[in-house]
């Protein structure tokens, strides 16, 4: 039987695939901004979404904070394509590092917003804590991401007008 293992994946542009983990990474990390959006699409009711993740205002404003860096690799991963401005390039290419930042900046944040008795009171709160320190495993352990971010699809040529 074959070994594959040193043939990556490669997308429709000849670049490695990024893995589903990293999105579910970006997910974890934007969590303040996806609860605002679920907060602000649901009716008005007693108890707010975003308490219930968010105790204070000043956690969820700084955790919104923490997150927003992450918004411009959001915006750079959907130019990583050959039609895609080149000027994404710059900030894609340091998004590892400011994967590894907002990464460990949200486990700290996560960890020192808990209340001594969180296992009790709410114990869904300690999920993200756990999935951080994953998260970090990952980042520290994976080979994927680093290629990844050197990657960049070169334009596609530009057609020439022929007249015939």
């Amino acid at each position: 039987m074959k070994d594959n293992s040193a043939w990556p994946l490669l997308d429709n542009h000849g670049l490695q695939q990024i893995p589903l983990r990293f999105y579910g990474l970006l997910l974890l990390l934007l969590r303040p901004y996806i609860c605002w959006v679920a907060e602000l699409s649901m009716m008005r009711s007693q108890q707010s979404l975003l308490s219930q993740f968010y105790p204070r205002q000043h956690d969820f404003m700084l955790a919104c904070l923490i997150a927003l860096p992450l918004l411009l690799m959001v915006a750079a991963l959907s130019q990583r394509r050959p039609k895609g401005q080149r000027f994404w390039f710059y900030l894609w290419r340091p998004g590892m590092w400011l994967l590894w930042l907002v990464t460990l900046a949200d486990m700290v944040h996560s960890i020192s917003g808990l209340d001594a008795d969180v296992i009790l009171d709410a114990p869904w709160r300690l999920l993200a804590p756990l999935l951080l320190l994953l998260a970090i495993i990952w980042l520290l352990l994976g080979k994927t991401l680093p290629v990844i971010f050197k990657e960049w699809p070169e334009p596609e040529p530009a057609k020439a007008n022929k007249r015939a």
